[in-house]
């Protein structure tokens, strides 16, 4: 059931609905927070409450106290219809997502100690390119795998909501994959390791295959975020 408070900040009017189911989740760098019911729902609170409150289920309550509708597939992962460890991917761009995934994590975990230090810190001059890769690398494979998940309930129901959340996932891995694409070419000026070019590789071929699915991803709009000036 959706709390007194959280009914109370849905009301505001200055909030854009859904907004953080469109953004990169890095709050941190984000000029949108004051208008995001996500994010002001959660201040004030640390630690495993804050934990809980960014899983799936709260979302959920996000989504309810919104008056908005949530995508199938995230409905169902909710009421424990699908088994997100058993389900097989199928799709190529969700074969795509999951390899590069794999194989961006296997390169981030033998990262020297000395060059995790003082990592995610905010900065005033933004993140280090560092930072952009590591934080991404999870962006880009979730999104790009629910892009797929909703072109194919699109595909299945013709429901729009679920084409514009298909479009909006793809836009926002292609936002991270550009991002992380010029993180991984700076870092590469001083860390030659093969692994590297690897997975840059795998990102600009998961970019085509996204940019050639869902050919309006790149111009749609967000409001809150691509309708406002930065």
């Amino acid at each position: 059931m959706i709390g007194a408070r959280k009914l109370e900040l849905a009301s505001d009017p200055n909030l854009v609905p859904g907004i953080y189911n469109t953004c990169d989740q890095w709050c941190d760098y984000c000029p949108a927070t004051a208008r995001c019911f996500s994010f002001r729902a959660r201040q004030g609170r640390t630690g495993l409450e804050a934990g809980l409150l960014d899983a799936m289920g709260s979302l959920r309550d996000c989504y309810e106290a919104e008056g908005l509708e949530m995508p199938e597939e995230m409905r169902l992962l909710i009421a424990g219809q699908i088994d997100p460890a058993r389900r097989a991917a199928v799709d190529p761009i969700e074969q795509m997502a999951n390899q590069y995934l794999r194989t961006a994590a296997a390169l981030i975990v033998t990262i020297a100690p000395e060059h995790r230090h003082g990592l995610f810190v905010r900065r005033a001059d933004g993140p280090t390119p560092l930072e952009v890769f590591i934080f991404y690398h999870w962006t880009i494979g979730v999104k790009a795998a629910r892009a797929a998940a909703s072109g194919d309930e699109a595909a299945r129901t013709g429901r729009a909501a679920a084409q514009r959340d298909a479009d909006c996932s793809a836009k926002i891995a292609l936002l991270a994959i550009d991002r992380s694409d010029q993180a991984m070419q700076v870092i590469a000026l001083d860390d030659p390791d093969p692994r590297l070019e690897r997975v840059r590789r795998l990102a600009v071929r998961l970019r085509r295959e996204l940019e050639r699915r869902f050919p309006a991803a790149r111009a749609l709009v967000r409001p809150g975020l691509d309708d406002v000036a930065r």
